[in-house]
C-alpha cells in the first residue's frame, strides 16, 4: 500500500512538547491520487495503468453510484450504532449484527485493536506484510516483535517463532493477513487453531478473502480470541469510500464499539457499503472473477519475461522477484515513464521485487506491451557492451564524495548561524530543481528565500569556517567518505580506452584534498599525467556543457558520443546530454530507484540509473585485458599509524571517521585468525571475533563510537570499514577460489553461508531472530552488520540460520558459517587466474 519515510526534526523548538518517539517515527507514505500521478509522468489520468495499488479498477457498480447521488439527509449525523450497516454486513457473513463493528477502512479497526491491549504488551507482525501493523503498534507505543516468514517463494509462517513471541516475550496480539499482502499465501485453519491456542488475540486481516474464496470467519465460533477484518476497498471498488469491518466475539465487538469515535462511518460510505451488498453477487460475477483470472491470464503471459518470476499467489496481485539482467528498481522505474505503475520493493528481504495488481484485460494488454518495450529498447541496449568507450567523466559530491555530512551540512550549519533553518529535504529540493552546483550560491539563495540578505562573499567565508575548519574546530570535509571502492575505479578506468576525468562545482583544492585523501588523483589524469579536472570557475557550471567538453578536451577525446557522465543531480544530467555524451543518473547513499531524486534524474533525460556504488557498470563496460599505469600519487593529507602486520600482501588498513565514530581496522587475509576487537559493543566483539577466528583473517578494529545515543552508527560502520579493508586487501581478485559455503552447527542451531566475490554485492541474510538484543546489540542490528559487510567488501553473501532457539547460537552460528565460507573464496588457486567467464572480478 505504501512505504515509510524519515521524520521529523527533533531539534525543531516547536516541536518541545511532542512524543519523544515520534520525532524519530517513520511516517506511512500512501500512494499518490490519479491526478497527481498523471501530471507528474506527462499523461491524462486515462493513460494510466494503475497496477500499484490492488485496486479493483472496475470501480463500483453503477447501483452503488446510483445509490450514492440518492443520498438523503446528509446535514444530519450518521447513525452512532451503525445498525442497518452492522445488520447488512452480519448477513454477508453469516454471523448476528452484535459480532460486527464496521470502521473507516481496515486500517481504523487495526488501530481499534491495538488500543484494546495494554500499550506495553507487545505485538507479533510477520514480515514482508502490510506496514500498517507495525506503523500503528508504534503510535499506541507498542513493542512489535516481528517474526519474519521463510523465504521466497513459498514465505511460509514460523508459526513456532509466532507462539514463542506470545509466550516467552509477552506479546498479546498477533496479526496476520490472509491473502497476505504482499506475497499472497493464506494462513491455514490448523495454524490459526495453534495461535489461538496461546493466550493471545490473533487478528486476521482478510481484505483480499473474495479473490481467494477463503476465509477464517468460520472458526470465530471456536475461538473467542480471533477477529477477522474485512474490506470493501478491493472487492467492491470502494478504497475510495473507506468502509472496513471486523467480525469477532460480541464482548469484543462490544468494546471496539465502546472505543471507536461515534459518528465514524459517514452517510455516503454506509449508503455504498449497504448499496455494495444488495448486488454482491453481480460484483462477484462481473468483477472479482474476471480480476482472478486476469491475474491468470497476467501470470501466463509475463512467462515469456525469463527474468521476471512470480510468486504463488491467490489473491488480486502477483509478487514478482526481478532477476538479472534486469533490475527492480529500473524496471519500476521504466515502467512508470510508460505510465504503468507497479509496487517496487527497494530494501529489506524484498529487495529486488515487484508487485503487480491484476487489473482490466486493457491494464494487462498494456502491461505487456511496456515490459516489451522495455525488453527491446533498454535491456536488449543495455546487453550491448560500451566496447568503443573512450572516457568516464565522473560529477564529485554524490557519486564518488558521500557528503551529506560535510558540504550540506555546511549549508545547514552556515544558514543556522544567520538564525535560518534549512533541512536536507530543502537541500535535496533546491539541488533538484537545477542551477545549484555552487553551494555557496545555494547557501545564499536558500537565506535569501528565507527573507535574509548576506553577501556572498560573507556567505562563502562562514560556510568555509564549517567546513574546511578552524584552529578549534575540526572541519566538516573531514566527515566525507568514498562511495565506490577504488578498486572498483581501477578496474573502471583500465576499461576506458583513453581516461577518465571529474567535473565539479568543488574548488581545485578542495577536489584534491579528497582525490589525495584516497589516493585517487592518478585515476583522473589526462595523457601527460596531469590531473583531468575542471573545477569552480574554470568554465560555466553545468548545466552549461562547457565543463564536459573542456574535461574532454582535456583527455583528448574528440566523440562525446564514446562518453558516460556519471552525475546525480539534473544539472549533471542536462550538461552531459548537452555535450552529446551519455548520461547515467547515480542515486545517492540513502536514495533508491523508485524515489524522487531517481524520477527527477529520469525526466532530466538520464539514458541509465545507478544505484550508489557504480558497481553496475561492471555489466554495462565492455571487459578490457590491457594494463593501465596509475600515475605515482602524492603524500596523503591523511596519514595512517602502524596498526598490525602492514607487511602482509593481502592486507589493508583503513580508518574511517563520520560524525558519529571514529574506526580503524586492519586485515590480514592470509593470516592465522588473531584478532582484537574493541568496538564498545560487546557481542559484537564477540561476533567478529568469530568471524576472524573461523575465517583464519586476521581483524584488528578499534572504535569510538555514539554508544550513548544507540548501537546503530557503531555497528553499522564498524561492519563498512571492515568491508572496505576486506576489498582492499583482496587486491586484483584473482588466484582466489572465489567461491565459498559452509553448514556451522552451535549446539542446536545450525547456519548456512555461501560467499561469491563476484564484485557485485548483495546480501540475503535471514536469521530468524526473536529477542530485541543479544546483550547491548540490538538483534535488527546483526544482520545488518552481514549486509553491510558484504555491501562494503563487494561480496555476493547469502546467511540463514536454518533452525535454532537461542537467539546467541543463531547468530554465532550465522558468523561462524560465513566465516569458513569466506576461508574458502578467498583462499589461494593459482590456477583459476580470474575466475570469470567475464575475465574479471573487480
Amino acid at each position: 500500500m505504501g512505504s515509510m519515510k524519515s521524520g521529523s526534526n527533533a531539534n525543531d523548538p516547536t516541536l518541545a512538547f511532542v512524543r519523544e518517539d515520534f520525532l524519530q517515527l517513520p511516517q506511512y507514505s500512501p500512494v499518490k491520487p490519479l491526478d497527481v500521478l498523471a501530471a507528474e509522468i506527462g499523461v491524462s489520468i486515462p493513460e494510466l495503468v494503475k497496477l500499484d495499488a490492488n485496486e479493483n479498477l472496475y470501480g463500483p457498480m453503477s447501483e452503488v453510484l446510483e445509490a450514492i447521488a440518492n443520498l438523503q439527509h446528509a446535514h444530519i449525523y450518521p447513525d452512532p450504532a451503525q445498525t442497518h450497516l452492522r445488520a447488512a454486513l452480519a448477513n454477508y457473513v453469516g454471523c448476528q449484527p452484535e459480532n460486527v463493528v464496521a470502521g473507516v477502512g481496515s486500517d481504523e479497526l487495526l488501530d481499534l485493536v491495538i488500543r484494546l491491549v495494554d500499550p506495553l504488551s507487545g505485538i507479533v507482525t510477520a514480515p514482508p506484510t502490510f506496514g500498517m501493523y507495525s506503523f500503528l503498534g508504534k503510535l499506541s507505543k507498542c513493542k512489535v516483535i516481528d517474526v519474519p516468514r521463510s523465504s521466497a517463494p513459498n514465505f511460509q509462517l514460523d508459526i513456532e517463532g509466532i507462539v514463542d513471541a506470545v509466550e516467552n516475550q509477552g506479546a498479546r496480539l498477533v496479526f496476520i493477513a490472509s491473502p497476505n499482502n504482499p506475497t499472497g499465501g493464506l494462513i491455514s485453519d490448523d495454524e490459526v487453531r495453534r495461535i489461538c491456542a496461546t493466550n493471545c488475540i490473533l487478528v486476521v486481516d482478510e481484505a483480499y478473502a473474495e479473490f481467494a474464496g477463503d476465509s477464517t470467519v468460520g472458526l470465530l465460533s471456536e475461538f473467542p480470541n480471533l477477529i477477522v477484518l474485512r474490506t470493501f476497498s478491493k472487492w467492491a471498488g470502494l478504497a475510495g469510500m473507506r468502509v472496513g469491518f471486523s467480525i469477532a466475539h460480541e464482548k469484543l465487538t462490544e468494546k471496539l464499539m465502546a472505543i471507536k469515535q461515534p459518528y465514524n462511518i459517514c452517510l455516503a460510505a454506509d449508503v455504498a457499503a449497504r448499496a455494495a451488498l444488495a448486488v454482491k453477487d453481480k460484483i462477484m460475477k462481473e468483477h472479482v472473477e474476471p480480476i482472478v483470472a486476469e491475474r491468470r491470464r497476467m501470470q501466463v503471459l509475463l512467462h515469456e519475461f525469463e527474468w521476471l518470476e512470480p510468486m504463488p499467489s491467490v489473491s488480486n496481485f502477483i509478487l514478482y522477484k526481478v532477476h538479472a539482467p534486469m533490475d527492480a528498481g529500473k524496471l519500476y522505474m521504466l515502467l512508470r515513464q510508460l505510465a504503468v505503475l507497479v509496487r517496487y520493493y527497494p530494501n529489506g528481504s524484498l529487495a529486488g521485487f515487484i508487485r503487480i495488481s491484476a487489473g482490466r484485460p486493457s491494464d494487462t494488454d498494456a502491461l505487456v506491451k511496456a515490459l516489451r518495450k522495455i525488453e527491446t529498447e533498454h535491456l536488449q541496449q543495455s546487453n550491448k557492451k560500451f566496447k568503443d568507450l573512450e572516457a568516464l567523466i565522473f560529477d564529485m559530491d554524490g557519486v564518488l564524495a558521500e557528503v551529506s555530512q560535510s558540504y550540506r551540512k555546511a549549508i545547514q550549519f552556515t544558514a543556522k548561524s544567520y538564525g535560518e533553518e534549512v533541512t536536507q529535504e530543502d537541500i535535496t529540493a533546491a539541488k533538484l530543481k537545477g542551477n545549484a552546483n555552487d553551494d555557496w550560491k545555494l547557501t545564499q539563495r536558500l537565506l535569501k528565500e528565507r527573507g535574509v540578505n548576506i553577501p556572498l562573499e560573507e556567505v562563502t567565508e562562514k560556510f568555509q569556517e564549517f567546513y574546511l575548519g578552524t584552529d578549534t574546530q575540526i572541519g566538516l570535509r573531514e566527515l566525507e567518505s568514498l562511495i565506490p571502492s577504488r578498486g572498483l575505479l581501477l578496474e573502471l578506468r583500465k576499461r576506458c580506452k583513453v581516461g577518465m576525468a571529474v567535473v565539479t562545482g568543488r574548488p581545485r583544492d578542495e577536489c584534491l584534498f579528497f582525490l589525495d585523501q584516497y589516493k585517487l588523483r592518478g585515476l583522473f589524469v589526462d595523457k601527460n599525467g596531469a590531473p583531468a579536472l575542471v573545477c569552480m570557475n574554470e568554465t560555466p557550471s553545468k548545466p552549461s556543457p562547457e565543463p564536459v567538453l573542456l574535461a574532454l578536451k582535456q583527455l583528448g577525446v574528440t566523440d562525446p558520443s564514446k562518453t558516460i557522465m556519471l552525475g546525480d543531480t539534473p544539472d549533471d544530467i542536462r550538461a552531459a546530454k548537452a555535450a552529446g555524451a551519455a548520461a547515467f543518473g547515480v542515486v545517492t547513499p540513502g536514495n533508491s530507484l523508485d524515489g524522487e531524486l531517481a524520477l527527477a534524474l529520469s525526466e532530466s533525460g538520464a539514458d541509465q540509473l545507478l544505484r550508489p556504488g557504480l558497481f553496475e557498470l561492471l555489466d554495462i563496460l565492455a571487459e578490457s585485458s590491457r594494463d593501465i599505469v596509475v600515475a605515482p600519487e602524492p603524500a596523503s593529507s591523511v596519514r595512517l599509524p602502524s596498526f598490525g602486520n602492514s607487511s602482509a600482501v593481502r592486507s589493508a588498513t583503513i580508518e574511517r571517521k563520520t560524525k558519529e565514530t571514529s574506526i580503524k581496522c586492519f586485515v590480514n587475509l592470509d593470516g592465522t585468525g588473531s584478532h582484537k576487537i574493541d568496538t564498545g559493543i560487546g557481542f559484537l566483539d564477540h561476533m567478529l571475533s568469530a568471524l576472524s577466528k573461523h575465517s583464519r583473517v586476521d581483524i584488528n578494529v578499534k572504535c569510538v563510537g555514539d554508544l550513548w545515543i544507540d548501537d546503530h552508527h557503531t555497528a553499522e560502520d564498524v561492519a563498512i570499514t571492515l568491508g572496505e579493508a576486506f576489498d582492499t586487501a583482496l587486491g586484483p581478485r584473482k588466484g582466489i577460489a572465489r567461491w565459498g559455503y559452509a553448514l556451522c552447527p552451535l549446539d542446536e542451531a545450525l547456519s548456512r553461508a555461501v560467499v561469491d566475490i563476484s564484485s557485485r554485492p548483495h546480501a540475503h541474510v535471514s536469521l530468524g531472530l526473536r529477542r530485541e538484543s543479544v546483550g547491548t546489540l540490538s538483534t535488527e542490528m546483526i544482520a545488518h552488520v552481514i549486509e553491510s559487510f558484504a555491501t562494503s567488501a563487494r561480496l555476493c553473501v547469502h546467511v540463514e540460520c536454518l533452525q535454532g532457539e537461542n537467539d546467541h547460537h543463531r547468530s554465532e552460528s550465522a558468523f561462524k558459517a560465513l566465516a569458513v565460507a569466506i576461508r574458502m573464496s578467498i583462499s589461494a588457486d593459482k590456477s583459476a587466474g580470474v575466475p570469470s567467464t567475464k575475465g574479471v572480478l573487480a
